[in-house]
């Protein structure tokens, strides 16, 4: 038995399912407060209209940038569950809807999801000792109850993988997985996910990804994770498209802002990731990132003035943010944009920073910038300024400027190293396969690779960095990359 009023809908709520009040007076039924919005989540993932989101409170619903706040109390009524429901508009703080819905705890729940939006799907069991079991955390015994319980199989292995049992998980989840009649295909899709990445497979996370982003499409979470990996495949315009589906969905959602920025720069267009990255820094506590932001995607298309500038804003507004990284960025910028006498001011300023940072590698840090800089004997004369305990380290990066340090050259190796590695973080790779490619003679390749110009300080082995611009020069004057 049900009693509902109509719930308004506008194109896409995102609606937070808050913790549900236990007014039955009896401990037995806790498990409610929290497995109620879990099982609402999962009926309404497939939603065009809702985006479900679980949340501990209002304050931190608001963060989420949620449009309504779902509050519910349930009781008992003889042997039925009654659940009573507010949707309160967030920007309003009135209450849009009220209504009540009644029977089995998965009845009452389903109703009230498909109230939220008719094409709310059933749990994934429709089994109510099973579903106690799964609410109380007892997943073993509720998958001896109902063994397709799909939602109960994907928490299980979570619990595994986090208890530091990562084979067992994955064992697990190919048990899982081997059921033809396992339930859902959403909880397929998680639990082949999980997998993935307990295998550490990626093409299997992709695919995965990719599955669970048409099942549940207004999961912002995973489209951006979806945007990730095809930026990271330098496939941009799909990336661009996904990151924009997210923001779709979230507006103010920041890393989908600055994922966004970062492939439209990547993609050549400046213009577009000035805008993300602009409206990025309105986010809050990301106005410094987002400087830093512009700075690299600028620097990464040969705007060496502009990169100067962005990376000089973050450095004044403050001088220890990412340990001083934009001052030695913006060195860098100086310096390719053609002025050594003024990048070696900037830098002498990163240097003097970092001392005061009590940076045990500030020599090895000058004489890096020396030797990238073209000025090798300097470098060399630095490097034994180093105190005593950095001799191993320093005699380390004496060997690699010495040649004796033998580099990756197989150019299939290289590719694999460079289609691995996010692309504002791939300079040596790529400069590497680039340089493989020439040697190969495939130099149109090598061309491509070298339009984006690599960032400085990039991961990787420390003491091959210096090696990084001298290199990348070197080639495109070779090739005759303007």
């Amino acid at each position: 038995m049900t009693a509902c009023s109509r719930v308004p809908q506008r194109k896409l709520e995102r609606v937070a399912l808050l913790p549900f009040d236990n007014l039955t007076g009896d401990a037995a039924y806790d498990w409610v407060s929290n497995a109620g919005p879990a099982i609402l989540a999962e009926e309404l993932a497939g939603s065009v209209g809702v985006v479900p989101l679980r949340t501990r409170s209002v304050g931190t619903a608001a963060l989420l940038h949620a449009t309504q706040f779902l509050h519910c109390t349930f009781s008992r009524r003889g042997n039925a569950l009654r659940v009573d429901f507010t949707i309160e508009d967030a920007e309003a703080h009135r209450m849009v809807a009220t209504g009540t819905a009644e029977g089995t705890v998965l009845f009452a729940l389903n109703t009230l999801a498909r109230k939220l939006d008719p094409g709310a799907r059933p749990f994934s069991t429709p089994n109510q000792e099973a579903l106690v079991a799964w609410g109380k955390g007892e997943f073993e015994r509720a998958l001896s109850l109902d063994p397709d319980f799909g939602t109960a199989w994907a928490s299980w292995i979570s619990q595994v993988a986090q208890s530091g049992k990562p084979e067992a998980a994955a064992a697990m989840a190919e048990r899982a997985l081997a059921r033809a009649s396992l339930r859902t295909a959403l909880d397929k899709a998680q639990i082949q996910l999980a997998l993935a990445l307990l295998r550490k497979d990626e093409s299997a996370r992709g695919a995965a990804l990719s599955e669970l982003a048409s099942l549940a499409p207004n999961d912002v979470g995973t489209v951006v994770a979806l945007a990730e990996i095809e930026q990271r495949r330098r496939r941009y315009s799909n990336a661009i498209q996904l990151y924009q589906r997210a923001l779709a969905i979230e507006p103010g959602n920041a890393t989908g802002l600055n994922g966004l920025g970062y492939s439209q720069g990547e993609n050549g267009d400046l213009t577009a990731a000035k805008k993300s990255l602009e409206t990025y820094a309105e986010q809050p506590d990301q106005s410094n990132n987002a400087l830093d932001s512009l700075g690299e995607v600028f620097f990464m298309n040969g705007k060496f003035a502009e990169a100067e500038k962005y990376f000089l804003q973050a450095s004044a507004r403050d001088p220890a943010f990412l340990s001083g990284a934009p001052l030695m960025k913006a060195s860098y910028a100086r310096w390719l944009g053609g002025d050594l006498a003024g990048a070696d001011t900037l830098m002498a300023k990163y240097l003097d920073l970092r001392q005061k940072q009590n940076d045990p590698l500030v020599f090895w840090r000058e004489a890096v910038w020396k030797y990238a800089t073209g000025r090798r004997e300097q470098a060399l004369s630095t490097l034994g300024k180093a105190p005593q305990d950095q001799a191993a380290n320093m005699e380390r990066q004496r060997a690699v400027w010495r040649g004796e340090v033998g580099m990756p050259e197989d150019p299939n190796q290289l590719k694999a190293m460079f289609e691995s590695t996010n692309p504002a973080a791939d300079g040596l790779p790529r400069t590497l396969y680039a340089a493989a490619l020439a040697r190969a003679g495939r130099a149109e390749e090598a061309r491509v690779l070298l339009k984006l110009w690599p960032l400085p300080d990039s991961p990787g082995d420390p003491t091959l960095q210096s090696l990084l611009y001298p290199q990348f020069l070197e080639l495109r004057k070779t090739l005759g990359v303007k």
